[in-house]
């Protein structure tokens, strides 16, 4: 298969229970166009490996794995999928499915690289998802988190101040245009997320959401974001944000990166961020304190507005936590 239209990106680590289903969902999509699945396995140490290479072995002329013998995210190796994925991807439309996901239906990515197909104006699709969670599967569909003018049947037009302030966009959920002139651009960052994949590809571009369900999200101990605390969340959007502000000055992030670095200041100054709570070992060299924080936000704060933010933002958790110590002073002294 030499001219794959869609090529499908799809990185694996130890997710044996959930690989077979992936890649059945993948294989069996129905499309009048040839496509590639490329996989990316970072050494595996479960049986994740043998099932890919029994997929290969059925499929040779479309699944077409690297299966590595030593883990390249310990080595902080950057951007797995930008690094290994990327430059063996054919196609002229990337799709992308996280190895514990799976696609519902077998008319997926025909539906969106039709969309885009014949909207050439748009840069990137994506679509409503199931979330499983605890065995407990709950239905994904934004609603309301555009104005209505962007609205259209059974979905939304979006563009990169939409997905800012709400980031609606699961990956495996996406089908974006082959981005071989912004692999350069995401090779300037340390560790690409998708967060940089995204905010590249739309910026001066739009996207579609599909308010179908077309893809099952799985939440588990095992995936990058899932187990962290929401305290490593920030920590992980506050190093992205500022990486993404640093480089390219825009205006949409550097709103983001200030929401997020007034979250820590908050949390920080109430004393309810705690450096014990950062199990993730990548993390804990990444901790920032007030100061820090601080000190890498005061020249962005320019405005009026801004400042005001600031201090509108702080004060409602002051006068929280000093209602909450006032309390215990009390339940003290009424013990005496």
């Amino acid at each position: 298969m030499n001219n794959p239209l869609a090529s499908i990106l799809c990185i694996t680590y130890n997710h044996e229970k959930f690989i077979r289903l992936c890649l059945e969902s993948l294989v069996s999509q129905e499309c009048d166009f040839d496509f590639e699945i490329l996989i990316h396995d970072d050494a595996s140490t479960d049986g994740t490996q043998a099932i890919i290479k029994e997929f290969q072995q059925k499929y040779p002329d479309i699944v077409k794995p690297i299966l590595q013998t030593e883990n390249q995210w310990s080595k902080k190796a950057s951007g797995i999928n930008l690094r290994f994925n990327y430059p063996r991807a054919k196609g002229k439309y990337i799709a992308l499915c996280e190895g514990d996901d799976y696609w519902i239906g077998n008319d997926k990515l025909q539906k969106q690289v039709a969309f885009l197909e014949n909207n050439p104006d748009f840069s990137m699709v994506c679509s409503a998802f199931n979330l499983i969670k605890e065995e407990e599967v709950i239905p994904i569909v934004k609603e309301g988190i555009v104005s209505a003018e962007k609205e259209v049947d059974n979905g939304f037009c979006f563009d990169l101040g939409d997905l800012m302030k709400h980031w609606f966009v699961r990956p495996s959920t996406a089908l974006i245009r082959n981005l071989t002139d912004k692999a350069k651009v995401l090779e300037q960052y340390e560790s690409p997320f998708d967060i940089h994949l995204f905010y590249h590809i739309l910026k001066g571009n739009k996207g579609y959401y599909s308010k179908e369900i077309l893809v099952v999200y799985n939440r588990h101990q095992g995936g990058v974001f899932s187990g962290r605390t929401h305290q490593e969340l920030l920590l992980v959007y506050y190093h992205i944000l500022k990486e993404i502000y640093r480089k390219d000055q825009n205006k949409f992030i550097k709103i983001q990166f200030l929401k997020v670095s007034f979250s820590i200041i908050n949390l920080r100054i109430s004393g309810l961020f705690s450096s014990r709570k950062i199990k993730t070992p990548e993390l804990k060299d990444k901790i920032v304190g007030t100061k820090e924080v601080y000190e890498e936000i005061k020249d962005l704060i320019k405005t009026k507005q801004e400042r005001r933010e600031l201090y509108k933002t702080l004060i409602p958790y002051q006068i929280k936590l000093l209602k909450k110590r006032t309390q215990i002073l009390i339940q003290r002294f009424k013990s005496l």
